[in-house]
């Protein structure tokens, strides 16, 4: 493999997925073409790109369409992998909060689509996913071994006016997240789970110091094991340079750290500032933690991509 970069955070709304979109009702779908993403890849120095599609849980009103559109998603991705090899791979989505559908659609997607892991939304419902309905699945997950990318969504509750979702809610369902896999002991309970935090983890790396102090002050949590914890994750840096990613460095170190896009959702010109922000602050590292963080922790997470190039 040469030294292109692996994008672990990418999504792909293919036709077949649009479609079903507008069956079940979204209001829109991100814009998306295969000539479009060649030249994003091409003009990001991309080699592969894992692609992931989460898939809000308020679509659905029942776990049998919930599980049709999740298995129809991923088999249309998985089309896309099977077309270009070595290019693409595929992070499939589960239909959540429904865990015995999403048991079965981990065994397809593993065992069928071949699927390189999974995409999680960070809660469905109220629950967050160190809540215990979601422990069976998370059992399997940590059988299997499996790189989960965890994916916000809007907050529980909704939106409010005047703050966009994807401005300040995404980021810290994110959070939320994490500290949920923290508080209730998920994240040592499946230590062979690989988590990966969409956008730099949301706000956790800068609040790392407060949630570290005032967890072990008020929850009795100790601060060695937030910092234990911090440093099990791995986080991805869509649209998280220039401003995110010194917190990060700070918090974690360049073995935890993912190069990620958010192409389709983020527009073109978003991805390319992004990545002219990446390698301005990476001309500071050593050699060996730029290529860490642009392809070499991906491939120890993915080592299916080494064999297929």
């Amino acid at each position: 493999m040469n030294a292109g970069r692996v994008d672990v955070h990418h999504h792909a709304i293919l036709p077949a997925i649009a479609q079903l979109m507008r069956e079940h009702g979204a209001t829109f779908t991100l814009p998306w073409s295969l000539p479009q993403t060649w030249q994003v890849l091409a003009d990001n120095r991309i080699d592969v790109a894992l692609v992931s599609n989460p898939i809000p849980a308020g679509l659905f009103d029942s776990v049998e369409v919930a599980a049709r559109f999740n298995r129809a998603a991923n088999e249309a991705v998985a089309e896309l992998v099977a077309a270009h090899p070595g290019r693409f791979g595929l992070l499939a989505a589960l239909p959540m909060p429904y865990v015995d559908a999403a048991l079965d659609e981990v065994a397809y997607a593993f065992d069928t689509l071949r699927a390189d892991g999974v995409v999680l939304i960070a809660h469905a419902g109220d629950s967050y996913l160190g809540a215990p309905i979601y422990d069976p699945l998370l059992a399997e997950l940590n059988r299997r071994r499996a790189v989960v990318l965890v994916h916000p969504m809007t907050l529980p509750g909704g939106p409010v006016d005047g703050v966009p979702p994807v401005l300040a809610d995404f980021l810290l369902d994110t959070t939320r997240a994490a500290i949920s896999l923290i508080w209730t002991g998920a994240l040592d309970r499946y230590p062979d789970i690989s988590f990966v935090l969409a956008h730099g983890g949301g706000f956790l790396p800068y609040a790392a110091s407060r949630v570290a102090a005032l967890g072990e002050a008020f929850y009795d949590v100790p601060a060695a094991q937030v910092r234990s914890a911090l440093g099990r994750f791995h986080y991805d840096l869509a649209l998280t340079a220039p401003s995110g990613l010194p917190s990060l460095l700070a918090a974690v170190g360049p073995d935890r750290i993912l190069y990620g896009t958010d192409w389709s959702a983020a527009p073109e010109p978003v991805v390319a500032a992004g990545g002219r922000a990446i390698d301005r602050q990476l001309a500071a590292l050593d050699p060996a933690a730029r290529a860490a963080i642009e392809r070499d922790n991906a491939l120890r997470l993915f080592p299916r991509l080494r064999l297929t190039r």
